[in-house]
């Protein structure tokens, strides 16, 4: 199942139609006395509990909003986390996922987002390393300079952390997910950071200055290409196209793996082979791209692709828009069929 918490069985099925009925009721006592959840989350989190488990799971979001109306989210969030132990993780994190309601137009509140902070470092693992599940839930309060900081922790944690992040980051601005906002100025801040924002952060991150191997570094965005439901060939045009355009105008370097995720767009969004061949590549020729050796490289290979495709879209128009010098080293490499 792509869910993992409905059941895998007929009888799980029927165990948990079950046991759904006395743990509302428990949930509806738990709200009366926060204390008891302890107690709840003990027993869904035992060896074989997997059907209370997930019976717990997916009437949680009612816990936690009942808990929110009576007690607060920040309170009731460092109340149970002072009470729960390893071993009831998992259910734990769903409680605080289920404090930030999803229907809520307004984003977490600064008492929920530092309480979350405070449970991260009250409950950092032995290697001394922060867990960034405990501020997931939280993420779309927070301002985007706030997120860029904290991309290389997403980065380095697992994939399915780093997923989860990037979902939370936008999911109040799907409306925007095209859009690099601009800076509003000081006094001000944005909130959350759009899928668009979050792929040009991503190839802008230093990963040799904050300790990441180039080889995550690249895999995190290869993870954006795969996830294109979410970044789709809309988004990464338009992440594309706002790298390009601050380079074009000598604002900042082409990122390390820009070409890499160009190449990568052409072998799976055929819908953008026309924009690469006749807008993106002779912008790029504008801004001089063959003076990096690298990124050089990267263009010949991409218009290479595309020179050729058989699909009425050719990159020859690029390639001529070469200085001769650039024109006869890319000829000399990659002759005409």
């Amino acid at each position: 199942h792509t869910n993992p918490f409905k059941p895998c069985s007929d009888d799980e099925k029927e165990a948990m139609d079950k046991m759904r009925k006395p743990v509302v009721l428990f949930m509806a006592l738990c709200v009366r006395r926060p204390d008891i959840i302890k107690a709840l989350f003990e027993k869904g989190s035992k060896e074989k509990a997997d059907a209370l488990a997930k019976t717990i799971t997916v009437n949680m979001s009612k816990l936690s909003k009942a808990a929110v109306t009576k007690h607060g989210a920040a309170k009731v969030a460092l109340q149970v986390a002072d009470m729960v132990d390893e071993s009831e993780t998992e259910l734990f994190l769903s409680f605080l996922d289920n404090l930030v309601q999803k229907s809520d137009k307004t984003p977490p509140k600064q008492d929920l987002i530092d309480a979350c902070h405070t449970i991260q470092e009250k409950r950092v693992g032995e290697d001394g390393k922060k867990d960034m599940r405990y501020i997931i839930p939280v993420l779309s309060g927070m301002t985007r300079d706030e997120l860029n900081t904290k991309i290389p922790d997403f980065v380095a944690a697992d994939d399915d952390i780093f997923k989860k992040a990037q979902r939370r980051m936008s999911e109040r601005l799907m409306k925007h997910a095209l859009v690099f906002r601009d800076d509003p100025g000081k006094g001000e801040s944005l909130y959350g950071m759009t899928l668009c924002e979050q792929l040009v952060f991503l190839h802008q991150l230093d990963f040799a200055a904050v300790g990441l191997p180039q080889k995550r570094y690249l895999k995190s965005i290869e993870i954006c290409l795969e996830e294109d439901k979410m970044f789709s060939d809309r988004v990464l045009m338009a992440a594309l196209d706002h790298i390009s355009g601050t380079f074009l105008t000598n604002q900042t370097k082409l990122p390390l793996a820009y070409m890499r995720t160009i190449i990568l767009t052409c072998s799976k969004h055929e819908s953008l082979h026309s924009w690469i061949c006749h807008v993106l590549l002779p912008r790029l020729v504008e801004g001089k791209i063959y003076e990096d050796k690298r990124q050089w490289e990267g263009w010949m290979r991409c218009a290479r692709m595309l020179e050729n495709t058989g699909e009425g879209v050719s990159s020859l128009s690029a390639i001529d828009s070469l200085p001769e010098e650039q024109k006869m080293i890319y000829r000399s490499k990659n002759p005409p069929k």
